[in-house]
């Protein structure tokens, strides 16, 4: 019998410690990065990295459209544009809709384009799409007016082309982040970052910490209508790792940094006197009343990165696919090239895969929430 008890006490002490030193493991793994993952690649990163080339080059002219010699205010293609947004409504008068209310609200082609990528790169018949869009670029005939536009779209029948926003948890994170507008707005300004760019990182971590913890979900974010805090692995309503988080802090203060944004920005994230850093770091981004810091770190990881490329002769502003595919898979993973990755873990939505900084894009220009959070 004594043997027996022996036997069972030993098991007892071996699974505890067993379990010690998983947890053990796990800390150290989260805590110096082996957990980050290099994330996949998008099969559309083609198509990304060829349209920003030819915006660029169509923005690099599009001040043209200003001079007093051309007949529209919304520049010498206004005839072609308007033959695109009717293609669009052919094949989804909903998302049409939005693109046209964007388009003539900032009268930028730049934006029409990109939100017409997004839809394109959402539908299953894309080349038909691009090869009408082309159509319109060599011969857009007789185009609907602006008046005739409106009519039409006024109405719509089809439901959103971006499926995961008809859904109830896009609800949910919608109406949340409206309420958290002041402080998007508030974290996105001092680190001199677009809303909308934080917005559409936060919104797919939202989406991801959703769509994995659907119970916690249905208990608690639900019901109070308020964003998924994360945790455990990473911190906050944007998900950053410990590790992620005192990397910004550190390059902040490092002028040898690539990341490093100047003097002007060295004390945003400096503790109180006496602090101890970890423990107020830790309190900053898992506060649930008051999401004002994860923000804040969230808008400075985008503001290091913008430094990052612009310092190697890259402009990826208006680049969300990119910023979130980076924000997703680490500074150390940040390397500026010409045609770089779209993709980052993925998310899976109602049977369907998403990537990361592709969700962000699609987000981006899909026009919603524009009122809140305008294109900047």
């Amino acid at each position: 019998m004594k043997k027996i008890l022996f036997q069972i006490i030993k098991f007892i002490l071996a699974f505890f410690l067993a379990f010690l030193l998983l947890l053990t493991a796990g800390f150290f793994a989260v805590r110096f990065g082996w957990t980050n993952v290099a994330g996949e690649e998008n099969l559309d990163s083609f198509e990304y990295n060829q349209e920003a080339k030819r915006i660029e080059n169509l923005a690099n002219n599009e001040v043209q459209a200003n001079l007093p010699n051309n007949e529209s205010i919304y520049g010498p293609n206004e005839k072609t544009n308007r033959c695109k947004i009717f293609v669009a409504s052919q094949y989804n008068d909903y998302n049409a809709a939005a693109i046209l209310r964007v388009y003539q609200s900032s009268r930028s082609e730049v934006l029409l384009n990109r939100m017409l990528l997004a839809m394109k790169l959402r539908l299953s018949n894309r080349e038909t799409f691009s090869r009408e869009l082309l159509n319109c670029e060599q011969n857009p005939g007789v185009s609907p007016t602006f008046e005739e536009l409106n009519e039409k779209l006024t109405v719509t029948k089809n439901k959103n082309l971006y499926a995961w926003q008809n859904g109830e948890s896009w609800g949910i994170i919608k109406e949340a982040l409206i309420k958290d507008r002041d402080l998007v707005n508030d974290a996105a300004l001092k680190a001199g970052v677009q809303p909308r760019l934080l917005l559409s990182v936060a919104i797919v971590e939202q989406l991801r910490l959703y769509y994995t913890q659907r119970e916690l979900f249905e208990k608690v974010f639900k019901p109070l209508k308020i964003l998924a805090n994360a945790n455990k692995m990473a911190w906050g309503v944007m998900s950053i790792k410990e590790a992620m988080a005192i990397q910004t802090e550190n390059n902040l203060k490092d002028p040898s940094s690539h990341f490093y944004l100047g003097p002007n920005f060295s004390g945003l994230l400096d503790f109180p006197a006496g602090s101890n850093p970890e423990k107020e770091r830790y309190n900053r981004l898992t506060n649930e009343r008051n999401h004002f810091y994860s923000y804040l770190y969230g808008a400075l990881i985008i503001k290091e990165l913008q430094a990052q490329w612009t310092k190697a002769g890259y402009n990826i502003d208006y680049r969300p696919e990119i910023i979130a595919t980076l924000f997703n898979i680490g500074f150390h993973r940040s390397i500026p090239k010409e045609n770089p990755m779209v993709g980052g873990s993925t998310i899976e939505i109602d049977g369907e895969k998403y990537f990361f900084g592709s969700l962000a894009y699609e987000f981006y220009y899909s026009g919603e929430l524009m009122e809140e959070f305008p294109f900047n």
